[in-house]
């Protein structure tokens, strides 16, 4: 059995740079500083449709998995299946919220888990990991047989769209796990009582803040504390208004692109929000549960939040709460209405110095099995990106429908490509809703930071193509 790795005390602040100036160089400097070996064990596919990575019956392996709004459970029982074909492997399974505080010291002492679920608050900046050669392309487990069918790559079972937040310059470092939606939830229930239709474009929806706050009920809560929930909210607003292009020319650090008339409008309309009293007060200070627990307790009517809502909140929503969800209403004018942030979430990566890189691919290769992905929505109500499973519970439905039309799905993904960008947008986006910047402030804030990033050569940059 592996050795058990001592873990410092280091917070994602402390690791990521923004305390302490020596501190933070000193961490960043070992962001995967472990060096990783150019002549690291590579995976290549074999004939053995069974056992296409030549997987070491009895090798170890060492999963950890993020503790989050889908839980841990699903795993356990992913692993389980890894059990049934390797009975002798032992697997180290760790459930935790704390990605960034666990992982990042392994990284840096050169020996990582096999499979590491990075998501959550405290998740490991990608582009970091990838700057850093730490990560293994996972080319080989997209080329390698379906477990289901041999004739059929695992790449061909994948909905549309599922490996586009994982890949960096057409290489796959990140396997998004689950299909998940961005999109705006209210209480069916609550509002079928009232007589409220949900709203469509932006204006039905401020039409509808009135009556709403006259039920005594705020229209919008938000989770202050993590404004990382406004990202898709604002992004699509500003889609929606301008079509993907405006999108893709934030992401490819055009010049300018925070300047584009679309960006505008969608910060001076959710500054709006708060300008005309229809935000929860107190919401700035609000986390995640907090501010979903507040939306399930009939204090507002709109919350902004992925498809993992439901699942996260099934122990404190009443039982007559009715999930629904909608797409950022549309401002007047939108090139692309039906734009919606949607595609692959809960990105698992396999490190390059893994121990068991074999059994990590396999591992991932059973989870994007049929069963494996039942598994995932039968467990969490939520989709994963293996096409083909059928869901039976109601939010998840709808959001599929959401996600009907590929050509509607796009995902921003310049917080992935530049940690740095990231740092900066989630506090602009919290000052811009609480109403201590304005519109013009919080742009030129990001267009700022965006022409620092354009120019910064010291770290690797991003596009989307043509």
């Amino acid at each position: 059995m592996r050795k058990p790795i001592s873990t410092p005390n280091f917070t994602r602040r402390r690791l990521l740079g923004t305390g302490a100036a020596g501190l933070a160089a000193s961490s960043l400097g070992a962001c995967a500083t472990s060096g990783a070996d150019d002549d690291s064990e590579d995976v290549s596919v074999g004939d053995d449709a069974e056992n296409p990575f030549g997987v070491d019956p009895s090798a170890p392996l060492d999963v950890v998995i993020f503790d989050g709004g889908f839980g841990n459970e699903y795993a356990v029982q992913h692993q389980e299946l890894y059990n049934e074909k390797f009975p002798d492997a032992e697997i180290s399974h760790l459930a935790t919220q704390q990605i960034s505080e666990t992982q990042q010291p392994r990284f840096a002492q050169g020996e990582p888990a096999d499979v590491i679920d990075n998501s959550g608050a405290q998740e490991i900046p990608i582009d970091s990991l990838i700057n850093d050669g730490e990560l293994a392309e996972l080319t080989p487990l997209l080329d390698a047989p379906s477990i289901d069918d041999p004739n059929v790559t695992v790449r061909d079972t994948l909905r549309p769209g599922s490996l586009a937040k994982g890949t960096f310059n057409g290489k796959v470092y990140g396997l998004n796990y689950a299909f998940s939606a961005w999109t705006i939830w209210y209480d069916d229930k609550l509002f079928t009582d009232h007589g409220w239709t949900a709203p469509t474009t932006w204006e039905e929806m401020l039409d509808l803040c009135p009556a709403i706050q006259a039920e005594g009920i705020a229209p919008w809560v938000y989770t202050g504390v993590h404004p990382v929930y406004l990202y898709d909210m604002f992004l699509m607003l500003t889609g929606r208004h301008g079509g993907v292009d405006v999108l893709k020319a934030i992401d490819n650090l055009e010049p300018d692109a925070w300047s584009q008339e679309s960006v505008g409008l969608a910060a001076e309309a959710m500054y709006k929000l708060w300008e005309d009293g229809y935000i929860l007060e107190g919401s700035p200070g609000l986390d995640h549960i907090q501010s979903q627990t507040a939306f399930n307790e009939r204090q507002a009517a709109f919350i902004p939040v992925g498809s993992w809502l439901p699942n996260e909140q099934k122990g404190i929503a009443p039982d007559d709460f009715e999930y629904a969800p909608i797409g950022v209403p549309y401002l007047e004018g939108s090139r692309q209405p039906g734009l919606i942030s949607a595609g692959g979430e809960e990105p698992f990566i396999v490190p390059q110095k893994a121990a068991n890189k074999p059994g990590a691919y396999e591992y991932l290769r059973i989870m994007l099995s049929k069963e494996g992905a039942q598994i995932f929505g039968d467990t969490v109500s939520a989709a994963t990106v293996v096409e083909g499973v059928k869901l039976d519970n109601l939010a998840a439905k709808l959001t599929d429908e959401l996600v009907s039309n590929p050509d509607d799905l796009f995902q921003p993904q310049f917080r992935f490509w530049y940690s740095k960008m990231d740092e900066e947008v989630r506090p602009a986006l919290g000052a811009l809703m609480s109403g201590e910047s304005t519109p013009d402030e919080f742009v030129d804030r990001m267009q700022t930071i965006a022409d620092e990033t354009a120019a910064d050569d010291s770290i690797e940059h991003f596009t989307h193509g043509a």
